[in-house]
């Protein structure tokens, strides 16, 4: 998955950790995510330069995503997601990222080690993030982005440092709201030859449940970028998306 807190993989991501989190010992379950999306982020990376006016340059975004749980503290997840748009000339995939990980979870802490492959612009690239997280107040996060292969990136093999937390919302008995925050940094070479605050991030992000197994997501997000650090057309905008999930 391109990004730990971007909106095309945000509903995706969430709804398999949660899934994850209900089943019982020996279960395997996962969820499906069709969504739509106004940009492309990428560690605060603007990929098809939409800038604050995208007009156009969206991308449609299935993935799907498989945890198994194998007791109460382990469990293993794989899965993937595809970019398909039409930003080259003709509507086609032009990305396909697949990932497999493991996390051990011990009362409101886990930790995971999850390793990456995209492919894209003719080449591969692979990615190995290492995640810690804490199921408390704010639902702290930090993880740690490294690119093993610099791929079509432009040469690059550097390290990202994200900072997350959300606060969740719930109104109603189908319907709930999450505010989603994060902080990056760039450890050293990754987008540019920059390095330091990369970007921040934070959105409100809605999900009605249909039934007990779909749900309908869709919402906003606010990023400001550093332009020596992530290089974008414009240096803070809005990214919007909505889709759908089935969990199973």
């Amino acid at each position: 998955m391109k990004n730990v807190n971007t909106t095309f993989v945000a509903p995706l991501a969430l709804a398999g950790l949660l899934v994850s989190g209900q089943a019982q010992a020996g279960d395997l379950s996962g969820s499906l995510s069709f969504d739509a999306n106004s940009h492309f982020i990428s560690y605060g990376f603007d990929v098809w330069g939409g800038g604050e006016s995208p007009s156009g340059e969206g991308t449609f975004n299935p993935s799907l995503s498989l945890d198994y749980k194998v007791n109460d503290n382990w469990s293993f997840s794989a899965g993937f997601w595809l970019d398909a748009n039409d930003n080259l000339g003709d509507f086609d995939v032009v990305e396909t990222d697949t990932w497999i990980g493991v996390a051990y979870t011990s009362g409101i802490t886990q930790a995971s080690i999850k390793f990456q492959n995209w492919q894209y612009g003719g080449t591969s690239e692979e990615i190995l993030d290492l995640g810690l997280s804490f199921d408390t107040f704010l639902s702290p996060s930090i993880t740690i982005h490294k690119r093993l292969g610099a791929g079509a990136s432009g040469g690059y093999n550097g390290t990202f440092l994200v900072v997350g937390a959300e606060h969740s919302l719930t109104g109603c008995e189908n319907f709930s709201l999450t505010i989603p925050v994060s902080v990056a940094f760039a450890l050293d070479e990754f987008h540019t030859t920059e390095s330091g605050y990369g970007f921040a991030s934070i959105g409100l992000q809605g999900s009605y449940a249909m039934t007990d197994s779909s749900s309908l997501n869709f919402g906003v997000t606010y990023y400001d970028t550093d332009d020596q650090v992530v290089a974008n057309i414009d240096d803070s905008f809005f990214t919007y998306n909505a889709g759908i999930t089935f969990t199973f």
